[in-house]
């Protein structure tokens, strides 16, 4: 049974409750496949359906929520196929970023990057999973953002509920940790050098290596 999760004022219920499934999902408090009921949910925050409603239409539409013909809401499960076509997805956009960032970055920018390793590190060296991979998606969304293409971005946050559910599942592995931070710090000497097509040849590996890794977790959960 879940602890009551109080909200909070600041912003609207709906976005609390999304945040606060959405978080139940990456921890495996809701596992792939669960049904979720709007009744029971409204109930849990005391609130009303409205809001959950909402935050439900919300995590929908980020493709973390999947609702059937016959309406029934349940939690995303994994496939083979489709996380294969996010990291296509994924290649094919931030190849282009990563392109931009080594032309583009500015040099406060490139320290901006470095430090990310570095809090990285410590994170992986005190063992805080949630941590690593927060500093894992900051790295990636940096790039982005320092191509500074403002529509690329927007294309990659369509994906961003999905490719962090990945993530979480991607750090698993003996040592995947240190051999992700290894891969983004091959990829941020490559930017620190200026050097375009080194970057995205990095980043096209390291991605790569992440989808081999994230298709054994899936075809080993789908063995259980």
């Amino acid at each position: 049974m879940l602890e009551c999760n109080p909200l909070q004022k600041p912003l609207p219920y709906y976005q609390q409750i999304q945040q606060s499934i959405k978080e139940s999902i990456f921890n495996g408090t809701y596992k792939p496949g669960d049904r979720l009921y709007e009744a029971q949910i409204a109930t849990f925050y005391n609130t009303s359906r409205s809001p959950v409603r909402e935050a439900i239409r919300a995590l929908v539409i980020e493709g973390l929520l999947v609702m059937d013909q016959k309406s029934q809401i349940s939690v995303y499960k994994p496939n083979l196929q489709d996380v294969r076509d996010i990291y296509e997805c994924r290649i094919s956009l931030e190849s282009t970023a990563v392109e931009l960032t080594a032309e583009r970055a500015t040099e406060e920018q490139l320290q901006e990057l470095e430090k990310t390793l570095e809090e990285t590190e410590q994170a992986i060296n005190e063992d805080k999973p949630e941590t690593i991979v927060a500093y894992n998606a900051h790295f990636h969304e940096q790039i982005i953002q320092y191509s500074g293409n403002t529509r690329l971005k927007m294309l990659v946050e369509g994906l961003n509920g999905l490719i962090h559910y990945y993530r979480v599942l991607n750090i698993q592995g003996e040592d995947r940790a240190y051999e992700i931070l290894k891969g983004h710090k091959d990829i941020y000497l490559a930017i620190k050098e200026r050097n375009p097509k080194r970057a995205v040849d990095r980043l096209r590996e390291h991605t790569q290596e992440d989808l081999k890794n994230i298709v054994h977790v899936i075809e080993q959960f789908e063995e259980r």
